[in-house]
């Protein structure tokens, strides 16, 4: 697949809050970070479980991609996350930039830029809490 394609299936599986699928489009070591938030999950397994974590609180959730540039092993988007948690009565929208590397076919490194510090999305602690 593509390194834009592995972008546009990430960006679908996060929006079906389908955490197995996005797990599936990493490599055996590949790392999944929220570098702003200071969040990152490593390999297939870890992944999946810091998503289903995630994914729990949310009630829905959408990544609109607005533009790509893309090389054959990185790809650099620009968009918007929309999310609503179900706790909150309200939605919320963020820009961001996505940073995709990819290595034979599957994602090696997925950095999401995103500052929901604003929006407090989840209590204090980490995002992608997996039990140790």
């Amino acid at each position: 697949m593509s390194i834009e394609g592995l972008l546009h299936s990430y960006c679908g599986a996060f929006g079906q809050r389908d955490a197995s699928a996005v797990a599936a489009l990493f490599d055996d070591r590949g790392l999944y970070e929220l570098p702003l938030l200071g969040q990152r999950l490593v390999g297939p397994a870890e992944i999946r479980a810091g998503l289903e974590r995630a994914f729990a609180l949310i009630e829905r959730c959408a990544i609109e991609i607005a533009s790509v540039k893309s090389s054959a092993r990185i790809a650099i988007a620009e968009g918007r996350l929309s999310a609503k948690l179900q706790r909150d009565a309200e939605g919320m929208e963020a820009p961001l930039a996505i940073v995709v590397e990819g290595h034979d076919e599957r994602i090696a490194r997925l950095a999401t830029h995103l500052d929901a510090r604003p929006y407090r999305l989840w209590s204090d602690g980490p995002i992608f809490a997996v039990a140790g």
